[in-house]
């Protein structure tokens, strides 16, 4: 049980704690604050891209010799601006910047060197190559190397594996380091400025048939992109992030966004962290597609969004999420470094108007058990209530649980069939028959089904729980996951698809309850 407790904010919505680096390549971080500028001598970020598809010529480019696609204009630098020797960026992805070590996709990458003096480019190939040749670490290979020179001061590298990393594992890994070249005026580039780059699959994104049998690629990323969640019932815009920093280890690090458009087929990359459930100062945006982010200082640094609405409500917002029609955002309202009795704030969307209830989020905001942070207090409505959590006070793991009743606007108290010191966590089925309690089991009203425990996901319109399985390894194979279907009316578990790897994970259903929406770095029609 406590277990879950440690991981529930983590199912509700993309929880900070959770934005780890290393290999937990599954989680679903989020963060919620405002996000950093881009300094001025940082290249402009690209804007959204199509990506492109696997049997596009351009996506791969053969390792014998780089495509004249890739031979690039100059990047507009402010190289007055370096204080180090060296800067080198990956090209599809301008913040991720040396010294770094960091997950990039599979195919052949292009990157981007800045000098702060004019170099002997002989020198600077030489050290490139050499570096790349230090294959005595553990899964270190050499990359295919191509050289582009715009002028002494950028040089242009495309990186091509000759190993491709296996499915579920990180790895190879490559570095790009400069160290030793030397400028025209004879100054030696130091050490420790060096772009580490451990290459794993892009992971795509699949319609799976409820039995399994039909199974359909919808995406085309290239780059290795997470995707949290289907944001909308349509399933068409998806929550994706990817790690900023790669440490094999359980260091904090707070993820690069994107939105990814599966009609088409594009990515769109935020400048600021994206969270479901926004905590943070009162001048932000909701996105109507299902997310928000802090108000940015400046013009033009956020993506241009027909569905963005800026929201300014006095006071710091503790939490803040969308209504069940994503008309409302419902937010726990009060001062910064207020703990106790908040606000509910309800603020209308489409009118602007705003409904005040003043000190109706009763008892502390709740604290993550893992580091002590402070967690967003989080708004579920299932179109009649919103419930939320608070607790009894800062010590105690007691809730107090509570709801907002859409019918007569008003906070009542809410009593889950779950202890009061445990998380009261739950999905329900859409006709609200059935609920999931992460930390009880299965119920259908007050009454105990089985004690079934999962995070998973119902499909609409039906009463049916899709969620993945771990299983055990036998005769010295590796351990899979599998993709199972619980019954609630039936009370029957059934497989859909078998011998997954780890990173497989449940990310929609459609309306129609026809269709999954998975993501997997395997090829799920092999």
């Amino acid at each position: 049980m406590r277990l879950l407790r440690l991981v529930q904010w983590g199912l509700l919505f993309l929880a900070i704690g959770l934005s780890i680096s290393g290999c937990s390549f599954g989680s679903n971080p989020a963060s919620s604050g405002s996000g950093g500028t881009e300094v001025a001598s940082r290249p402009p970020a690209p804007p959204p891209e199509k990506i492109a598809t696997a049997d596009d010529p351009a996506a791969v480019p053969p390792s014998s010799s780089p495509p004249s696609e890739w031979r690039r204009e100059e990047i507009p630098f402010d190289y007055d601006a370096m204080k180090e020797d060296v800067r080198i960026q990956l090209d599809t992805e301008p913040r991720l910047q040396s010294p770094i070590r960091t997950v990039v996709g599979a195919a052949p990458q292009a990157y981007t060197l800045f000098f702060r003096e004019p170099m002997d480019r002989p020198s600077v190939e030489e050290a490139i190559r050499f570096h790349a040749k230090d294959t005595s670490q553990p899964h270190y290979v050499e990359p295919l190397l191509a050289f582009h020179w715009v002028h002494d001061r950028q040089l242009h590298v495309l990186a091509t594996l000759s190993k491709l990393p296996d499915v579920d594992r990180a790895g190879p890994e490559y570095v790009l380091d400069a160290g030793g070249a030397k400028a025209l005026k004879g100054k030696e580039i130091g050490e420790g400025l060096a772009f580490r780059a451990v290459a794993i699959p892009a992971g795509q994104i699949w319609r799976v048939s409820l039995d399994g049998t039909r199974k359909e690629r919808i995406s085309a990323l290239t780059a290795p992109y997470f995707v949290s969640r289907a944001l909308d019932r349509e399933n068409r815009f998806l929550l994706a992030y990817r790690y900023r920093e790669f440490c094999e280890c359980d260091a904090p690090h707070i993820p690069l966004y994107a939105i990814y458009d599966v009609n088409q087929k594009e990515l769109t990359r935020y400048p600021v962290p994206l969270t479901v459930n926004y905590r943070g100062n009162g001048d932000f945006v909701a996105d109507r597609r299902g997310f928000f982010y802090a108000k940015p200082e400046g013009e033009g640094q956020v993506p241009e969004s027909e569905w963005a609405t800026p929201v300014n409500v006095k006071g710091f917002v503790h939490g803040a999420s969308f209504s069940h029609n994503r008309r409302y955002v419902l937010m726990a309202v009060g001062a910064a470094e207020q703990k106790d009795d908040l606000d509910l704030v309800i603020r209308d969307l489409e009118t602007g108007g705003e409904q005040r209830l003043p000190g109706a989020v009763k008892g502390t905001i709740p604290t993550s058990e893992a580091d002590g942070s402070i967690l967003p207090v989080t708004f579920d409505d299932a179109g009649r209530y919103a419930t939320f959590i608070m607790r009894e006070n800062a010590d105690s793991l007691t809730e107090v649980r509570q709801r907002y009743d859409w019918k007569t606007e008003k906070v009542i108290s809410w009593n889950p069939p779950v202890a009061q010191d445990v998380w009261s966590g739950y999905s329900q089925s859409d006709d609200g028959k059935y609920q999931m309690y992460y930390n009880g089991g299965l119920y259908q009203g007050a009454k105990l089904i089985t004690e079934l425990e999962r995070s998973g996901m119902w499909v609409p319109g039906t009463h049916l729980l899709v969620y993945a399985k771990w299983e055990d390894g036998k005769e010295g194979k590796p351990s899979t996951e599998s993709l199972r279907l619980y019954d609630a009316d039936q009370r029957r578990e059934r497989v859909i698809l078998e011998g997954l790897p780890h990173d497989v994970g449940v990310i929609g259903a459609s309306s129609d309850g026809k269709w999954l929406l998975v993501q997997s770095e395997q090829d799920l029609t092999d």
